[in-house]
Formats: structure tokens, sequence, C-alpha cells
């Protein structure tokens, strides 16, 4: 196992090398919205927010490259917490609204084409990310969000010599949830991001 570690390692300093490779940043405004699943009826709860990441384009060909990212994403949204009043025998449901920060790694995979001084491109690949802790005060019980997620996101992007503007999608693959009430099914985080970028 060590051996094929070592070994991506090497081919991808190998296409730094012989390549030229790239560092970028970006900003922009995410679109953030969590889906929840409660007896098989699907809800989604948005909110808007901020993003910040900086970019590496690593060659593999004229047309194809990798591109790694460390992303500082403002998320959240809003889902229904379903509970029981003491003082009275009946269920109440209260909309939450949650917001927190996560730190996103995504590799993608980038397939370029090149028209002049602009260049237009698709991508897309798996990402890790870890996020601050979310505690939402609910009536009887702390619900709580687990610390990380794994998703995949596509993204296109245009781009005039230096400058680019993309707009990405990410969906989330883990139930945020870390206890759930008997009726629930899963939490997920998504977002879409709009951005403006510069390489240098």
């Amino acid at each position: 196992m060590e051996k094929w570690i070592c070994l991506g390692i090497m081919v991808l300093f190998s296409f730094g090398v012989e390549a030229r490779v790239g560092f970028g940043i970006r900003a922009g405004v995410s679109y953030a919205s969590l889906t929840q699943i409660v007896d098989e009826e699907v809800t989604y709860g948005d909110r808007l927010g901020f993003c910040a990441a900086g970019l590496m384009d690593i060659p593999l060909s004229r047309k194809f490259s990798l591109r790694p990212e460390l992303v500082i994403l403002n998320l959240g949204g809003a889902y229904d917490v379903e509970y029981l009043v003491e003082e009275q025998p009946y269920l109440r449901i209260e909309r939450i609204k949650s917001s927190y920060y996560a730190l996103q790694m995504p590799l993608n995979l980038t397939y370029k084409i090149l028209v002049n001084n602009w260049q237009f491109g698709v991508y897309g690949g798996p990402s890790v990310s870890v996020s601050t802790p979310v505690r939402e005060k609910v009536l009887p019980e702390e619900r709580k969000f687990r610390p990380f997620d794994v998703g995949m996101g596509v993204g296109f992007y245009v781009q005039h010599r230096r400058v680019f503007t993309s707009i990405y999608t990410h969906s989330g693959l883990v139930d945020r949830q870390t206890r759930k009430q008997s009726h629930e099914s899963q939490l997920y985080q998504n977002s879409v991001v709009f951005s403006f970028g510069y390489w240098f």
C-alpha cells in the first residue's frame, strides 16, 4: 500500500516538474440547503453563505488536469424537528435554522476547451470536509451534526486570460445528524457556489 502511495506522489510530482502547475484563488456566494426525508417526504431548507478557496491546477495533458482545492464554506440550512410538549399531550413541529463553517477538500478532474484567449471547462470529483460543531437547542434534547462529510461535486467555469467565473454544485453523502427521531430518515448537506477567481 505504501509503495502505491509513494508511486502516486512521484507521478504527481513528475507532472508538476514537466508542466506548469498553476495556483489560484476564488471567492463567492454559496447557496446551502439541508435535504430532509421524513416518512418518505423530502423537504428542503436553504440559506445564503459565502466561500473562499485556494486551488491548484496540475496539468495531465493539454486538455486534462487535476485541481485540488482547500475551501472554507459557510453552510447550514433549515429542517423540521418534532418533539413532545410536556405540558400538553401533543407533538409540536418546529423549524430549526442552522449555520456552521466547513473546511472542504475536493479533488477534481478537469476537462478544458481552449478558444483563443478564452478557456471553458467542466470538472468534478470526490471531496472530504470537516466542520465546526453545530448545536441547536431543541426541547427536550440537544441535537448535533456530525463533524465530517464526504461527497461528490461537479462544476463549470469560463476563463479569460487569468480571470475566471465558476458554478459548482456539491452533494453530501453522509447523514449529518448524530441522533434521529424514530420516524426520521437522513439529513444531507447540499450546496451550489457561484464564484470569481484569479490564477497567479
